[in-house]
């Protein structure tokens, strides 16, 4: 690979810029430039060894260059991430809820409930609204880590929590409901933590729909008048909701990723 090659490789590679087209052009735009460049130096007598010295001399480094168009395309950057982050939380969220509550109705027809009345009831949009700020959670956990170098989980959750935090005072300030923040919150950064420490696959199969069983178990039995069958349907609806929280954990960053490579090649 000759300096030309290697200059515009590594100028383009560390540049991130968000689409294809545009590192493209760049590419050839550079090469312009510098084959002019070394057109005019073998006019003025130099030999090959001696260009390409000069071609490193005159544009610099590969990485100070590549931060430039870096700076340049921070807010066409910033705008992909966010429509890409967007896009998949309403995707997941919506393909996850309607797969929770088709577990759901099927358990409710198992229990002797009728299906219309559970799904036309309060609790369906509050679960919806849960499940939408635990995914927007999960993402933006996921998405904020690759920000920082060294303890890159904990610092996320904590950026993460103080957007949290000023959005629900802004939503209880207007008198709107904030339950389901704190709720994605929570169950956002424990699903984060159990993919992140708990490295085998069967463990996590395991440890999720139990904590979420538990709290439908705890959940249950707060209800008031108590009957065994409400307790049994409680806790089997929280264990389909943990199965598909899990799931969720797999397939939300791919999601993600396949959004933004997509927006990459517009």
């Amino acid at each position: 690979m000759g300096a030309t090659d290697e200059l515009i490789n590594g100028v383009v590679t560390c540049s991130r810029i968000p689409s294809v087209k545009r590192r493209q052009e760049i590419q050839r735009e550079l090469r312009a430039h510098m084959e002019d460049f070394a057109a005019t130096a073998r006019g003025a007598g130099h030999q090959e060894d001696e260009i390409e010295t000069l071609l490193r001399s005159h544009f610099g480094d590969p990485e100070e260059v590549a931060e430039e168009f870096a700076w340049v395309y921070r807010h066409e950057r910033r705008r992909l991430l966010l429509v890409s982050y967007a896009a998949s939380t309403v995707l997941v969220a919506g393909s996850l809820l309607l797969a929770i509550l088709a577990i759901q109705s099927g358990l409710a027809a198992g229990f002797g409930t009728s299906i219309l009345e559970m799904l036309a009831s309060r609790h369906t949009v509050i679960e919806g609204l849960d499940v939408l700020g635990c995914v927007a959670v999960y993402l933006a956990v996921t998405s904020l880590e690759t920000l920082f170098e060294g303890y890159r989980f904990q610092k996320a959750v904590l950026l993460v929590a103080g957007l949290t935090a000023a959005l629900i005072v802004g939503c209880a300030a207007m008198s709107l409901h904030t339950t389901f923040l704190f709720y994605g919150l929570i169950t956002g950064v424990f699903l984060r933590a159990v993919r992140l420490f708990v490295r085998k696959k069967i463990v996590r199969a395991s440890v999720v729909p139990i904590c979420f069983g538990c709290a439908g178990l705890a959940f249950g039995l707060l209800r008031s008048p108590i009957s065994a069958a409400g307790v049994e349907a409680t806790c089997a609806s929280w264990l389909a909701l943990g199965a598909g929280y899990l799931v969720m954990t797999d397939i939300a960053p791919r999601v993600e990723s396949t959004f933004l490579n997509a927006l990459q090649r517009i």
